[in-house]
């Protein structure tokens, strides 16, 4: 049997979406070989059987590790400006909204999207999907929210569309025109949300400009009446839809989640036991986000608070958080938040696709996407003791190679 291409390797790939406590079903093969026909994987298994398909390419990386390409489900990566100054500001001690009160934060990038070029925000973009990929990552979501404006927000999302077309990484596009209240409409949050995120949610839609709707629910940002309103709407619409809830305290973003069956709610550091046992009831995924502690120079909590949730784990990369390292991102989850090595490695690849509702990818299996990674390390274990340089040797997206580029 013909096939495009056969990569050589030690596989080790989750089987299916893990429970945090359960115990998770791998894929491990010593000797093992990925079989490829143009998009999708053909067949996983043993080398010495594989070995006889016939193949122009011939992949060997002996010794090596195989894993699905990793996936990263939360980031801001779509902005103009530089925030690194407000360092010297956590660094007085000011935390997110005493910095923001001061013309930092989300209207400063806001202000400098705004005055950006279209070409500009496109090519930045991509440098960025070009770092992530670096470390193995084959599938990225990214949100607008940097523009908060009918036009802005328009204008980012066909700059997405434009990172997608010239990617060589998968990019998935989330509208979030619900990121804060710009000055203009200041005092007059429902007003922006009808004004502006609701006719923004209108034109993705009506354009197929976007995959998911997501809402920064927190007090002083938006309440969780008014997160429900633009949510109901957007999955009304036909949009998948996401939430940014309980970052700074509990308001019942995990509960809103639960109860609109989401796909995800991202950050859920303040959230109640409640609350994720409803997400959990529910089968809302749990997106941590390990770098928000690290960069708001917070202490990290122990992952053992999401147990019981499916959990996958996002750079949160932003202006505020210019991480770009999703292997990184593991390695800090495993250190500093307790999560088992191979927790990590589900978090980040069959995890990560459920919770960018993607049942094609994430995992090594016959049928699947051709997406794949190849790392210089023995075992996941290895995997995420290496916080530096990425041990990343190869990987691939829709069976074409992504790096070395």
């Amino acid at each position: 049997m013909k096939v495009d291409c056969l990569v050589r390797g030690r596989v080790v790939s989750p089987l299916k979406p893990l429970t945090l406590g359960q115990k998770a079903e791998v894929l491990r093969i010593e000797d093992g070989c990925v079989a490829i026909v143009g998009e999708r994987i053909m067949d996983v298994g043993e080398w010495q059987t594989l070995k006889t398909l016939d193949a122009p390419t011939v992949l060997d990386f002996s010794g090596c590790v195989v894993t699905p390409g990793l996936i990263d489900p939360h980031t801001h990566a779509l902005f103009a400006g530089n925030r690194s100054h407000e360092l010297l500001l956590k660094l007085q001690g000011l935390g997110y909204k005493e910095i923001a009160k001061r013309g930092g934060g989300i209207r400063s990038t806001v202000k400098a999207t705004r005055q950006a070029s279209f070409e500009e925000l496109v090519h930045t973009t991509l440098k960025r999907v070009h770092a992530f990929s670096k470390s193995g990552v084959t599938t990225v979501e990214i949100k607008t929210g940097y523009a908060l404006s009918v036009e802005g927000e328009i204008t980012l999302l066909q700059a997405l569309k434009e990172v997608e077309k010239k990617s060589k990484v998968r990019v998935l596009k989330t509208l979030l025109s619900a990121h804060a209240i710009p000055e203009e409409y200041e005092g007059r949050a429902w007003d922006y949300v009808k004004h502006v995120v609701l006719k923004t949610i209108d034109y993705a839609c009506l354009n197929s400009l976007a995959q998911f709707v997501d809402v920064f629910c927190e007090p002083g940002y938006f309440d969780t009446q008014q997160a429900k309103t633009i949510l109901e709407y957007a999955l009304s619409k036909g949009l998948k839809a996401k939430m940014h809830a309980d970052e700074f305290e509990d308001s019942g973003g995990a509960k809103l989640a639960a109860e609109l069956s989401l796909v995800s709610a991202d950050h859920l550091e303040s959230a109640s036991s409640e609350g994720l046992s409803e997400m959990a009831r529910r089968g809302v995924c749990a997106v941590v986000l390990p770098f928000t502690f690290h960069c708001s120079m917070l202490p990290p909590q122990k992952i053992s608070k999401y147990a019981g949730l499916c959990v996958a784990l996002g750079t949160d990369y932003n202006p505020n958080c210019t991480m770009d390292s999703l292997t990184s991102a593991m390695n800090y989850a495993v250190y500093e938040m307790g999560m088992q090595p191979i927790e990590a490695l589900c978090a980040v690849t069959v995890n990560a696709a459920r919770a960018l509702a993607l049942e094609d990818v994430g995992v090594l299996k016959s049928g699947y996407r051709a997406d794949l990674a190849v790392f210089d390390v023995e075992d996941e274990v290895e995997l995420v003791t290496r916080g530096g340089n990425s041990p990343l040797l190869f990987s691939m997206c829709n069976g074409r190679v992504v790096c070395p580029s």
